[in-house]
């Protein structure tokens, strides 16, 4: 298991399981006490984001000086998740155990076991038999 904290005083953190492979050209981001937990044995083909944060969207302030939407955070997958070439990952997203995403997917919805997932937004294409 591999892990990575950031900034003092932050809970920032990158997990990711045993035997997760991630391949080149990947961006996994997070901010302030955003998190990324992958689960173990998990396949993340190249391109792919995983974006743990949101900028508040208050009218009342510009986007830069808003501080980031505690309720739009963290990103949590399951074991043994595919995530095709260039999938987007968005705060907030849970993948469970088993689903495969295809290549270009945006998640920005939670993703029950075993099921196939593609498209912008991504949508249940099928299921893992």
């Amino acid at each position: 298991i591999l892990s990575w904290g950031f900034e003092p005083g932050t809970t920032g953190l990158i997990r990711l399981g045993a035997h997760t492979w991630v391949g080149p050209y990947n961006n996994l981001r997070v901010a302030g006490n955003g998190s990324i937990i992958i689960g173990s044995r998990c396949y993340i083909s190249q391109f792919c984001s995983f974006i743990s944060h949101n900028h508040g969207i208050k009218r009342a302030s510009p986007i830069q000086l808003q501080p980031n939407d505690p309720d739009r955070a963290d990103i949590r997958v399951g074991d043994d998740v595919w995530f095709g070439a260039g999938c987007t990952i968005l705060p907030g997203a849970r993948i469970a155990t088993g689903a495969v995403l295809g290549a270009g997917a945006v998640v920005t919805k939670p993703i029950p076991e075993y099921e196939i997932w593609a498209g912008v937004p991504a949508r249940k294409i099928g299921e893992r038999n």
